[in-house]
C-alpha cells in the first residue's frame, strides 16, 4: 500500500474515532497491521482498544506486536509502560527486565512494578541502582520518597526518615509524603513530630481514609480522645 494511501487511511481511522465511530476504526487499523512500518498502528489500535474498555484485546495486540520485534526496545519499553498503566505488575516486569540495561528509566518502571505488589526488597534494589545511575531531577526524589515507603513497610524507620528528609525538597507540600512522614513518626513514638506531619497531610487531603486513620491513631497516642474518634469515624466514612 502507498504511503499516501496509509496516511489517508490513518487519517480516515482518527476521524472515525472522534466521531465515536470505533469499530470502523478498528476495521481500518486491522487492515493496515500487516502494512510495513505498522508499528504505529498497532500503538494506535491498542490505545484504541484500551480506551473502549477491551484492555486484554489492547495487551493481547502488543504481545504479538513484541514477539515480532523481541528486540526492539522502543516497543519493549512501550509494551512496558502499558501494562504499568493497567495495573499488570508481573507482566510489566517481565518485559521491562529484558531491556534494563538500556535506560535507568527502565530500571524505575521495575521497581515501581515491584513495590505495587509488596516485594518490597526487589523494589528496593532497583530504586537504588536507579538513584545511583541517574541524576535527574524530579523523578530521583521521587524514587527517595518511594525509598521511604519500602524502609517504613521493612520496619527501617531511621532509614525511612532519612529517604524523606531527602524527598522533602521537592515534596514538602504533598500529601502523601507528609502521611509517611507521620507513619515513621508515630512508629519511633515522636508524637509530636507525627501530629505536625498529619496535620499538614489533613490540609491537602482530607477525603484520603489513610490520612483520616493515622490521624486517629495520632490523637488517641496524645490522648485526645475527641478527636481520635472524630478522625476515626471520618476514616470509616470514606472507607464505607
Amino acid at each position: 500500500m502507498k504511503d499516501e494511501k496509509v496516511k489517508y487511511k490513518l487519517k480516515l481511522a482518527s476521524t472515525y474515532v472522534s466521531e465515536g465511530k470505533n469499530l470502523h476504526a478498528i476495521q481500518i487499523y486491522k487492515r493496515l497491521l500487516n502494512v510495513k512500518d505498522s508499528v504505529e498502528t498497532y500503538y494506535l489500535l491498542a490505545e484504541l482498544y484500551e480506551n473502549m474498555g477491551f484492555v486484554d484485546s489492547a495487551i493481547a495486540l502488543l504481545d504479538q506486536l513484541h514477539s515480532m520485534f523481541p528486540e526492539d526496545i522502543d516497543i519493549s519499553l512501550y509494551y512496558g509502560q502499558f501494562l504499568l498503566r493497567n495495573s499488570k505488575w508481573f507482566e510489566a516486569v517481565q518485559v521491562l527486565d529484558n531491556i534494563k540495561q538500556s535506560s535507568s528509566y527502565v530500571l524505575y518502571l521495575i521497581a515501581y512494578s515491584y513495590l505495587m505488589i509488596n516485594e518490597y526488597e526487589l523494589s528496593k534494589e532497583y530504586f537504588t541502582d536507579y538513584i545511583k545511575s541517574n541524576d535527574n531531577d524530579e523523578l530521583k526524589l521521587r524514587a527517595h520518597l518511594n525509598l521511604a515507603k519500602i524502609e517504613y513497610e521493612l520496619k527501617n524507620y531511621d532509614k525511612a526518615l532519612d529517604f524523606i528528609t531527602k524527598a522533602q525538597f521537592v515534596y514538602s507540600d504533598f500529601w502523601e509524603l507528609n502521611l509517611i512522614s507521620a507513619k515513621i513518626y508515630y512508629s519511633l513514638k515522636m508524637y509530636n513530630h507525627a501530629l505536625t506531619s498529619i496535620e499538614k497531610a489533613l490540609k491537602t487531603n482530607a477525603n484520603d481514609a489513610g490520612v483520616q486513620e493515622f490521624a486517629g491513631r495520632i490523637f488517641y497516642a496524645l490522648e485526645d480522645f475527641e478527636k481520635s474518634e472524630m478522625h476515626f469515624s471520618k476514616a470509616i466514612e470514606l472507607s464505607s
